[in-house]
């Protein structure tokens, strides 16, 4: 009996399957949606140059978004709406409704941002090699003036300590930046101040006056 169920049991699997296969009233999966397109997405294409250079019109075109930005923030009106979603930068938002290519000016923003950041690396290190300097010899003239000898070890020793921290920040100044870097500055030496003033125009906070709590006066009292 145990080997006629056993070799029955092989039979109804396989006529359930098939059973199964023709039975047009299960219901079929539904397809899957169609992935939806990202919130915000910029259609605007750019191919940035192979040589990595702005050139002055891309600039002017970008100052023309911050210096816009600018003026409207100092005469109270409000910027562009950023998308809640995408989180869009105000400069964004603003060069969308100038009618900018958008991936154009973020490379352009990018470059900016780059070769600033190289100019400002550049200066302080120049400062702090002064600064150095000063000190320096400043030392020297202690030690010159040292009334014993441990006193001159003391301030030999100080001595040692900053020169070798001059050589490192000169080590540091004489490497290069990549080409595309220094050309780029170059091109932002004539907008330097027209730069500065719309990032630092652009960091304030948008109404400054509204941070302050209005002063609380309790009931009762004058």
């Amino acid at each position: 009996m145990f080997r006629r169920r056993a070799a029955f049991l092989p039979v109804f699997v396989a006529a359930a399957a098939l059973g199964g296969c023709g039975n047009t009233d299960v219901p079929a999966s539904p397809p899957s949606p169609a992935p939806l397109p990202r919130a915000g997405a910029s259609r605007d294409v750019y191919r940035p140059p192979a040589d990595g250079r702005v050139t002055p019109q891309q600039v002017e075109i970008y100052l023309g978004v911050l210096d816009r930005l600018r003026l409207d923030r100092k005469e109270g009106k409000t910027p562009p709406p950023a998308d809640p979603l995408t989180s869009v930068p105000a400069d964004l938002a603003a060069a969308r409704v100038r009618g900018v290519n958008t991936e154009e000016f973020l490379w352009v923003k990018e470059r900016v941002l780059e070769a600033e950041a190289a100019a400002m690396t550049a200066h302080l290190n120049a400062s702090v090699l002064s600064m150095l300097d000063r000190t320096l010899a400043d030392l020297r003239a202690r030690k010159a003036d040292a009334a014993d000898e441990g006193s001159r070890k003391l301030v030999g020793e100080q001595i040692a300590n900053f020169e070798a921290e001059a050589e490192r920040v000169r080590r540091e100044s004489r490497e290069k930046e990549p080409d595309s870097i220094r050309a780029n500055m170059k091109t932002l030496e004539p907008f330097r101040a027209r730069l500065t003033a719309a990032h630092e125009a652009l960091d304030r906070p948008l109404l400054p006056a509204a941070s302050k709590e209005p002063t609380r006066t309790t009931a009762g009292k004058p």
